[in-house]
């Protein structure tokens, strides 16, 4: 059964990357909140970098909605479930407002998003080198398909008197309302290196850059017309939830620190609603898994910024391996399929002692891998998969794995400008998983699930 919930929001979009797009989205996310909104974050694509700023501002997980991941049921079930008890919620979206999966501009894009959602569009524009061309972009994007794009925010304008002449240009000519501006924020960087963003948890001064942010874009958006657009929208259909809460019946372990950051939120709620009890644990840090834990859960993230310390903590190490060896269920997803590894090699050829349970070594290079999305096919069996199970996934990643000459353990596929490329993946130790591809279990729950049950039998046989 469902139930009809009015839930104020709208997206935050940009004719491409590298437009502040994000900067814009958790300024706004600040400013609300200074202000005592409740605010529910979410981002359109696979991401996890800026869901991780989203939630450190708002307080509440950033929930990433994927029109290729995901069908679309699942969603609007998402965006009514999480902001239930939101005052309003903000979605940023990814890339450029239709860039997606592929040539069709609305399959896995914001703009085919903002139509499944019935959510206006707010663009933010860098709009560095132009004057009356502005105007053009944003007829374009607003009639290329058929999204409501309500409003536009220019960013790092050189000076009022430019913004002024910008805001003129688009309000003449397309009738799109521009509600303010971002100046150049000097003190408000956020560096980046090779997968985007530096990661918000490393961010020293990340209190102070956030308040004077969104002190910042309160004084300078009209926040006030965008809380009434926020209103003027539709809708949308809420599942009832169960009330009886899920019985736990396994405790699967969960690495979580600077080197291993990159998870859904909804990964984790699926499994804890699947019977999962959660528990956290550091593979920089801590000296030993979680005592009875029934699997191992290492999602990706930067083994290779900190590959280092991962080597110095020899004891984490060695009882990774050791648990491999008496077949506790471990998923190595991305960074964690090549932590399993027995080597880890940087760029400059320094070679660092990883966990051992994989033969071979992870090796960076220059130039993404085989980025963006896919579709896998077990070809055998795993604690996630068997024969023939198929889900739709997502790459990211610049290593490749050396000595990766066992039995193919994933078919992947993927169609990129009309042609389809195949590869094989991952690798299998007893009851050991990994692979590069990330897996948003939301589309196809089938493959937690089977993580549980091989974690039960783990339990049942081992105790």
């Amino acid at each position: 059964m469902k139930q009809t919930i009015h839930i104020p929001r709208f997206m935050i979009a940009a004719p491409s990357s590298g437009t502040g797009k994000t900067t814009v989205t958790i300024g706004l996310m600040a400013a609300f909140r200074q202000r005592g909104l409740k605010v529910q974050p979410y981002k359109v694509g696979p991401d996890y970098i800026d869901p991780a700023f989203h939630a450190a501002v708002t307080g509440r997980e950033s929930i990433n909605l994927d029109g290729w991941l995901l069908k679309q049921k699942v969603i609007q079930d998402l965006t009514a479930q999480y902001s239930v008890d939101a005052d309003l919620s903000i979605i940023e979206g990814v890339m450029g407002l239709y860039d997606g999966r592929g040539l069709d501009p609305l399959e896995g894009s914001t703009a085919g998003l903002s139509i499944d959602l019935k959510t206006p569009v707010i663009l933010v524009l860098d709009a560095k080198g132009m004057s009356a061309s502005i105007a053009a972009v944003v007829h374009g994007l607003k009639t290329f398909r058929p999204v409501q794009i309500a409003g536009v925010i220019i960013n790092r304008p050189s000076s009022d008197k430019y913004y002024q002449l910008l805001k003129a240009c688009i309000e003449t000519h397309t009738h799109t309302p521009v509600l303010g501006f971002v100046p150049v924020l000097p003190e408000v960087q956020f560096p980046s290196r090779h997968l985007g963003l530096i990661q918000q948890c490393e961010i020293d001064d990340w209190e102070q850059k956030i308040k004077l942010l969104g002190e910042t874009i309160g004084r300078c958006v009209d926040l006030e017309t965008l809380i009434q657009v926020s209103k003027e929208t539709e809708p949308l259909e809420k599942p009832i939830a169960e009330k009886t809460p899920p019985h736990k019946q396994v405790t699967i372990a969960v690495a979580q620190d600077q080197a291993f950051q990159f998870y859904y939120p909804e990964n984790l709620h699926i499994l804890q609603r699947l019977g999962a009890e959660l528990v956290f644990f550091s593979p920089l840090q801590d000296r030993m898994l979680p005592g009875n834990c029934d699997a191992l859960y290492i999602g990706g993230g930067y083994p290779e910024v900190f590959a280092q310390q991962l080597e110095n903590n020899e004891t984490m190490r060695r009882d990774i391996r050791v648990q491999a060896e008496k077949g506790l269920p471990i998923y190595g997803e991305c960074g964690g399929y090549m932590f399993l590894h027995e080597r880890f090699k940087t760029l400059e050829n320094k070679t660092y002692e990883m966990c051992g349970v994989f033969k071979g070594e992870a090796v960076m290079t220059k130039r993404l891998q085989h980025f963006g999305y896919n579709t896998i096919t077990a070809c055998t069996s795993s604690c996630l998969f068997q024969p023939g199970d198929e889900i739709r996934a997502h790459e990211f990643h610049r290593s490749v794995i050396n000595n990766d000459n066992e039995e193919p353990v994933v078919k992947v596929s993927k169609t990129y400008n009309g042609k389809k490329e195949t590869w094989e993946c991952g690798k299998v130790y007893k009851q050991t998983f990994g692979m590069y591809p990330h897996l948003y279990f939301a589309g196809n729950e089938k493959a937690a699930a089977h993580f549980i049950q091989a974690a039960i039998a783990y339990k049942t046989h081992s105790k």
